[in-house]
């Protein structure tokens, strides 16, 4: 297997790594992962993203994602027959969620169901985190794993509202979604008097 191939490999398992990680998981330098992202990156095979710059010196890291043309496209016209059939059909979204998540939040506080609903999202590849906002807090996704298909099926992102609502037991509220932005961002709806 081919230094690219093992990258590839690896990108698909841990969505999001730096090449830091990526060179300590495969045993090679960071130079010649840099070099081997280079050509990856030319392909259109692996697209990077420029993590936020918190408090510590020097350049932000680049987190690094498979792009379409890295993926199989085998379950993209199974997906889409089937999201036709489903929006045809006239079922609910809600009947849909309750094969895709949890049907009841898990126990403990509002951050506690945060954390958890965080790592639901964290295993299906939405590269997620939450933020405190001042009127309450937002998730925010910063990868679609749907990929094109939102554009045609924007139900998926109620989808995944939804999704939220169940996971932390409160209303969700979409603030930016779909295809065309950098980032999806939901505003959690704390009840009046609910346990933070």
């Amino acid at each position: 297997m081919s230094a690219r191939e093992e990258i590839l490999r690896y990108l698909k398992r841990h969505p999001g790594a730096t090449v830091r990680e990526i060179a300590e998981a495969l045993g090679m330098t960071q130079a010649n992962i840099r070099h081997h992202m280079a050509l990856l990156e030319a392909e259109g095979r692996v697209t990077g993203r420029v993590e936020e710059a918190r408090t510590r010196r020097g350049r932000p890291s680049r987190r690094y994602f498979l792009t379409e043309k890295a993926l199989p496209t085998y379950l993209e016209p199974l997906t889409r027959a089937l999201l036709l059939t489903f929006r045809e059909s006239g079922q609910s979204l809600e009947r849909l969620c309750a094969h895709f998540c949890p049907c009841t939040p898990q126990g403990g506080t509002l951050w506690e169901r945060l954390n958890a609903a965080t790592q639901f999202f964290q295993e299906r590849a939405y590269m997620p985190r939450w933020e405190a906002h001042k009127d309450g807090p937002r998730v925010l996704f910063a990868q679609c794993p749907y990929g094109s298909l939102t554009r045609d099926f924007p139900e998926l992102c109620e989808l995944d509202r939804i999704a939220l609502s169940r996971l932390l037991g409160h209303e969700v509220r979409a603030v930016q979604v779909g295809p065309a932005q950098p980032m999806c961002i939901f505003a959690v709806q704390p009840s009046p008097g609910a346990q933070a």
